[in-house]
């Protein structure tokens, strides 16, 4: 199937062409302006006045236009790639799916692709009507002479298994095939794909997948745009959500028919100066189909220079710095000298006196007017932040994790998916009743004018072949509960801690942070706690870089640790096979327990911080498969508190020297 060809519209006489992105705004749709004076949903944050013309229409922010601009690129483009939309509410993802399947053409289907399903509800699902139980295309099959679909993943770092090595294969593909169940579906891949996540959470993905969504927009500044063009009501409701689509502006139709604007040459050595040739061809190939499409509904004959610079600004592509080379002249020629110089013979002119010059008094210097100097504007984040050396993909980001676990603790775990059954633990009935009905479907057809077999008609049979187990989130086999006093000065536990983070990532276990005694924390008497899924997490290195502050709540964090610990070993039957508690604590804790948990600054403490740090700590020595590691500094005073802890904790202790005044980190 071909892809459609485009075509500028024809500009009515004495008009003047709009600019290659300029979205109209809603008074030029139609829509009255408003009053003078009224604030305007969406078109700058509370309490920032704007300053309109009266009765003039205001036009969209620029995060807006440029993701709206964009968008339409893509529905101009089908070859561009996926979208993906950094730090953007999932929830408004839709909104944007909706607006892009508008701009495709009357019926076009919108579709989301959530973390739950699998296999056969994306490429071959069953189907009860009327009829009865039928085979149907899935989500990611397109029926040819339809209007390509939209594909909404609203979290791309939450995504399946099944959705990740989809969209893997299919975009950017010329041709998709299935068989299954005895079906054979061939198609042409039109869909545009569009995707959300978190900016910490895409450096943890896998490079192939970023890969197939070259194309990418800030987002964050539009959760508040778009949150600010709904009503007080429930917006979530679907006359609430429609509402929100049609208060976006709306742009002009894709071209149909015309051919496509070709690169110039000086365009397409711009493209390649712009993008390095060590990220991969997609993204160039993105760049210049951007740039096409900005040509094509300008009406332009050619893709220049120009629209390249154009889409890329549209995409955050900013040019590479090339150092700067001095040129290196050529060493002279050397030259023959005569063998014996001749003196010159020629007279030489007289040499003038010197004159003096004249010196005047300066006049007063003029005074200049002020001059307006605009605000530096900050620049905007890298759109590819798997780029960064701190980007650390997961290992096998495209199937679950391995883990050890026995038999019986693979039965935990949340539900993913179904597979063939291999025993006849963990049952999922109503998939198994759906493949026998299956299975029924396909032995009812008849074969090459066959007559219908018998027995399809009676009542449902469950073989063995049909029954369908459980697939089920691999839960962690390993933990790691990791307390961090930021209090200590002139430290660096990191040789210490080397060996146990070292075990973490080698098991892939679950990690829990609890740090205290930081500057800038948000409660500077309690603890903070965050939860990561593996040691990769972006958010344990920032917690290895606070700055240190005053107060040193341990008590209150070993609270923390123990409430995690018994989380780990006792939440039903999804327990850990083994936990390592480290604290990283020189022992001097100065806020007792109840100041915590009140939030109150205590009147006067003496010895209560540490006595109460010393009963928390008894209270997990009892725990089982928990192995307990305290690191601490080499203290010329109060040298015995860390002891103390060990042995309240009955845990190994590790002291390290400390950096000396002067020493070289």
């Amino acid at each position: 199937m071909q892809d459609r060809p485009l075509d500028a519209r024809p500009e009515p006489d004495g008009e003047k062409p709009s600019p290659p992105y300029a979205v109209p705004a809603p008074a030029e749709r139609g829509a009255a302006a408003p009053p003078p004076g009224a604030p305007r949903a969406g078109s700058a944050r509370p309490g920032t006045p704007k300053a309109t013309a009266p009765g003039a229409a205001e036009p969209p922010p620029v995060p807006l236009t440029r993701a709206l601009n964009l968008l339409a690129c893509l529905a101009t483009e089908p070859g561009a790639g996926g979208l993906l939309l950094l730090d953007l509410d999932p929830e408004l993802l839709p909104v944007l799916g909706v607006w892009l399947a508008a701009h495709l053409g009357a019926g076009a289907d919108v579709r989301t692709l959530g973390s739950w399903l699998g296999e056969d509800g994306l490429w071959l699902r069953p189907r009860l009507d009327a009829d009865g139980l039928r085979l149907v295309p899935g989500l990611l099959v397109e029926e040819p002479g339809d209007p390509p679909p939209v594909l909404l993943v609203p979290d791309l770092g939450q995504a399946g298994p099944a959705v990740v090595r989809a969209a893997v294969t299919l975009i950017g593909a010329e041709a998709g095939h299935v068989e299954m169940h005895g079906h054979s579906l061939r198609w042409h891949p039109r869909a545009r794909w569009l995707a959300a996540v978190d900016r910490t959470e895409a450096t943890r993905l896998s490079p192939h997948l970023l890969d197939r969504f070259p194309l990418r927009i800030e987002a964050e500044p539009l959760n508040d745009i778009l949150w600010g063009l709904g009503t007080d009501r429930f917006w979530d409701l679907p006359a609430e959500r429609d509402g929100l689509v049609r208060a976006l502006p709306s742009l002009p139709p894709i071209p149909a028919d015309g051919p496509r604007p070709l690169l110039t040459p000086g365009a397409a050595e711009r493209v390649a100066a712009l993008v390095p040739a060590v990220t991969g061809m997609r993204r160039g190939l993105a760049l210049a189909r951007v740039a096409r499409a900005l040509a094509a509904r300008t009406g332009a004959s050619r893709t220049d220079v120009r629209h390249v610079m154009e889409a890329a600004a549209l995409l955050g592509i900013t040019a590479p710095h090339v150092p700067f080379e001095p040129r290196q002249e050529p060493p002279p020629r050397p030259h023959l000298t005569p063998a014996e110089p001749q003196p010159s013979q020629e007279p030489q002119p007289p040499v003038a006196p010197a004159v003096p010059t004249p010196v005047t008094e300066p006049e007063p210097p003029l005074p200049l007017s002020p001059t307006p100097v605009a605000p530096r504007v900050p620049p905007m984040p890298a759109p590819y932040p798997e780029d960064s050396p701190d980007a650390l993909p997961q290992p096998g980001s495209l199937r679950p994790p391995g883990r050890r676990r026995t038999a019986a603790k693979r039965l935990t775990g949340r539900p993913v998916g179904t597979m063939r059954a291999r025993d006849v633990h963990d049952i999922a009935l109503v998939p198994s009743m759906v493949e026998a009905a299956k299975s029924r479907l396909i032995a009812a057809e008849p074969l090459n004018g066959a007559d219908r077999p018998d027995g399809v008609d009676g009542p449902l049979a469950l073989r063995a072949e049909d029954l369908r187990q459980y697939r089920r989130r691999p839960e962690p086999a390993h933990a790691l509960v990791l307390v961090l006093d930021h209090s200590c000065r002139d430290w660096d536990p990191a040789p210490a801690l080397a060996p146990h983070l070292r075990w973490a990532y080698e098991s892939n276990a679950a990690v829990t942070v609890v740090e205290f005694g930081h500057r800038g924390a948000e409660l500077e008497l309690c603890a903070e706690r965050f939860r990561a899924p593996s040691l990769l997490h972006p958010g344990l290195l920032e917690a290895f870089e606070r700055a240190p502050g005053a107060a040193s709540p341990l008590a209150h964090a070993l609270d923390l640790g123990v409430h995690e610990l018994r989380r780990f070993l006792r939440r039903g039957r999804a327990v850990v096979d083994e936990v390592l508690f480290v604290v990283v604590t020189d022992g001097r804790g100065n806020v007792p327990l109840e100041a915590s948990l009140r939030g109150r600054p205590p009147s006067g403490v003496r010895r209560e911080g540490v006595d109460d740090a010393l009963r928390v700590a008894a209270t997990a020595a009892t725990l089982n498969r928990m192995r307990a590691v305290i690191v601490a500094p080499d203290l010329d005073q109060y040298a015995e508190l860390p002891t103390e802890l060990a042995a309240a904790l009955g845990a190994t202790l590790l002291v390290t020297p400390r950096r000396r005044p002067g020493a070289l980190s």
